[in-house]
């Protein structure tokens, strides 16, 4: 009963993630490095890979990836429509093309280096090619290149 709770749960996350990443589907490329910390949401869509240091980051979802790997522990749901890591404590990669990682927690801190876009929506700080920034509760929206809009 208790499996079916969490996956359901995960599930709802999943579903309201997708509904915030649709309000910023037209994104801009870029290809740079990307270092953030916080607490919110973060969505990164593109081509590269990305290291998330999860300390207990309540769900992360993974699609297109092409090599995925995770030490630590917490639950793992592999899916269809992706994998779903949830209460994860340990460092997750994942390397790929058209690739989609979620997150959605109060501990966040993740690096990714490639081509695509990132939103992070919520409280916390990111390095992008040098450049410093916060998040915001309306949410940022950056281009791996050093961008933001």
């Amino acid at each position: 009963m208790r499996r079916w709770f969490l996956v359901l749960v995960a599930l709802l996350l999943l579903a309201s993630l997708a509904l915030a990443a649709a309000a910023y589907a037209e994104e801009i490329e870029g290809t740079g490095t990307l270092w953030a910390k916080g607490a919110g949401l973060a969505v990164l869509r593109g081509d590269g890979e990305v290291t998330i240091e999860g300390r207990g980051v309540a769900v992360v979802i993974v699609t297109g990836a092409e090599t995925l790997t995770a030490e630590g522990h917490g639950r793992r749901w592999e899916r269809p429509g992706g994998t779903i890591f949830f209460g994860w404590s340990g460092q997750i990669y994942a390397q790929g093309e058209k690739m989609v990682v979620r997150m959605l927690g109060g501990k966040i801190e993740f690096t990714a280096e490639g081509t695509g876009t990132a939103f992070l929506r919520g409280r916390g700080v990111y390095t992008i090619d040098g450049q410093h920034g916060r998040w915001s509760p309306e949410g940022v929206r950056l281009e791996l290149g050093g961008s933001e809009e």
